[in-house]
């Protein structure tokens, strides 16, 4: 595509359609910041809608264009006439076809985050958390996500560089790692600095701005899925900051609107908005983006981040359940049975495993209501069980026989940590069904066998299992704790990372400790009780 279109042939493709001069500040250029515009970038792939391109004519004859330089130019007006900034929705307010969403407000969409806005930070300072980010923040997050060549890399710091709010998300969780390796051993609140307020409030101000544009874009699915996108992208971000710094309870929020998000999207319905030629009658905007190759980078953007919240959304509501008894919108088993999406390429966990995982959660969200109403149908509860064991059953002796060869592969380290959770959805699923008797002989034999597997794990593999490290050890035998706390231990004694997994390993200790000291509680004690004693809402991701 011909060069053109602006005062500099160097600034941002936003302000070269805008035809306006751009002060190039980089990640995100100041002209555009002030205007809450969306700036695409300088050297980064052009985005979709310029893409296939012969000349910068046809890139300004585009829709997009025209609606960039509406958008200003009614941004210009207003301001002109009220001598204040644009409004916007107010703090929260994430609204989709006129309806707010039903989860609780996030605190970072409050504005008064913002209030720790940072004074313009050295380049230099910017290049070494990056390196943290690209080198060590990252690799230890995804380690099943390979960034093996050129494109892969190329991925990465165009998505980070194309998003200015994502970019300062991704540098305050390097500030985060970076302060926690100097200060005291604590249990929460790590590395919370003041250069990390600070980043994450620019982030927060740079999601507040996406959230105005969503409201804007919500019309045409396409260009309502580009903003999405980079919703999802920064909010993975505070999220993340919540995981390494271990707030317990506030990572929840970040991900409810995660979920609100992506509910919305998936069920977004305009009559004669869809592109007619790729859409079957029951596709949703998400459907088709996530199947949608034509720009492979964003298309994998997508997935990753989208893949991401499922992972963490399968692993928290088994942990603790659903939020509440509403019917879940966002209905992502078919996707994970599918393949459509893959938990394997980013934590390990194959997505069928994940998706049993799900579908118990399902089970017991179903059982509990009807217990509620007094019309629990055993033998509905007995036969879906069944199958859900069957499954289980079948994965595990796949997996079991299935031959190891190189364990430096990461599809092979894949199948071992699979195979953990597999092994944590059976003790799962049986105590859903036979509660929480420790002496049951079933119990015995699944907790066993999930030990021995952990410990076979290649050393240091264990963070990647946590959940299924917590779930079967808190229904573990008196003999067996030692065994469980040495899998911790040898970790520390070679000053390997942890994960949460010393997390996991406190909250089985609460429920070893309650199971012994107040038995009348054999019955009901489990991994929720235990967080409950502890007054913790611990993410064992």
């Amino acid at each position: 595509m011909a060069s053109g279109g602006s005062r500099s042939r160097n600034g941002c493709y936003t302000c070269r359609v805008r035809k306006k001069k751009c002060d190039e500040q980089h990640p995100r250029c100041g002209s555009c910041t002030i205007r809450d515009l969306e700036c695409y970038g300088f050297n980064t792939p052009p985005p979709d809608w310029m893409q296939g391109k012969q000349n910068w004519k046809e890139v300004m004859a585009t829709s997009e264009a025209r609606h960039l330089q509406s958008i200003a130019e009614a941004q210009y007006k207003a301001r002109r006439r009220s001598g204040q900034t644009v409004s916007r929705p107010k703090a929260g307010q994430l609204v989709i076809g006129g309806k707010p969403p039903s989860v609780p407000e996030p605190i970072w969409w409050d504005g008064g985050v913002c209030s720790s806005l940072p004074s313009q930070k050295s380049p230099r300072e910017d290049a070494r958390l990056l390196k943290i980010y690209l080198e060590f923040v990252f690799p230890v997050q995804f380690t099943f996500c390979s960034l093996s060549g050129p494109a892969d890399h190329r991925w990465l710091m165009s998505g980070l560089c194309s998003n200015s709010a994502r970019y300062q998300g991704a540098l305050s969780v390097s500030a985060c790692f970076d302060a926690s390796l100097k200060e005291p051993q604590r249990i929460d609140g790590i590395g919370l600095s003041v250069e990390v307020a600070q980043r994450k409030a620019v982030a927060v101000q740079g999601l507040q701005t996406l959230v105005t544009r969503f409201h804007q874009q919500r019309v045409v699915p396409k260009d309502m899925i580009r903003v999405a996108i980079q919703m999802l992208e920064v909010m993975h971000q505070l999220l993340s900051l919540e995981v390494f710094s271990m707030l317990e309870g506030t990572w929840l929020l970040h991900h409810q609107a995660t979920m609100t998000l992506l509910e919305a999207v998936q069920n977004y319905n305009a009559a004669g908005s869809l592109d007619k030629e790729r859409a079957s009658p029951h596709s949703s905007p998400l459907d088709i983006a996530l199947g949608d190759f034509s720009c492979p980078d964003t298309q994998r953007t997508l997935e990753f981040h989208v893949t991401c919240v499922v992972w963490i959304d399968v692993i928290a509501t088994a942990t603790f359940g659903y939020p509440s008894r509403d019917v879940r919108r966002f209905d992502y088993i078919p996707y994970l049975r599918a393949n459509t999406i893959k938990t394997q390429g980013i934590m390990g966990c194959h997505s069928t495993v994940m998706a049993s995982i799900a579908e118990i959660t399902h089970l017991a969200d179903w059982k509990n209501a009807q217990i509620q109403s007094s019309s629990l149908d055993a033998e509905e509860l007995s036969s879906r069980a069944a199958a859900i064991s069957l499954q289980l059953m079948e994965q595990v002796h796949e997996l079991d026989t299935q031959p190891i060869v190189n364990l430096d592969d990461l599809e092979s380290r894949s199948s071992l940590i699979t195979l953990q959770f597999a092994c944590a959805s059976q003790v799962y699923l049986h105590v859903l069904l036979h509660g929480f008797d420790i002496d049951h002989p079933e119990l015995v034999r699944l907790v066993r066998q999930g030990l021995e597997r952990l410990e076979a794990l290649p050393f240091g593999s264990i963070i990647r299992a946590n959940w299924a490290f917590t779930m079967i050890g808190c229904f573990a035998h008196e003999n067996l704790h030692e065994r469980f706390r040495r899998l911790i231990r040898s970790l520390m004694e070679h000053k390997r990372p942890l994960g949460m997994t010393w997390k996991g390993l406190m909250v089985m200790e609460e429920c070893w400790r309650l199971r012994k000291c107040q038995p009348e509680l054999n019955d009901n004690c489990d991994w929720r009780m235990a967080m409950k004693s502890l007054g913790s809402q611990v993410l064992l991701a």
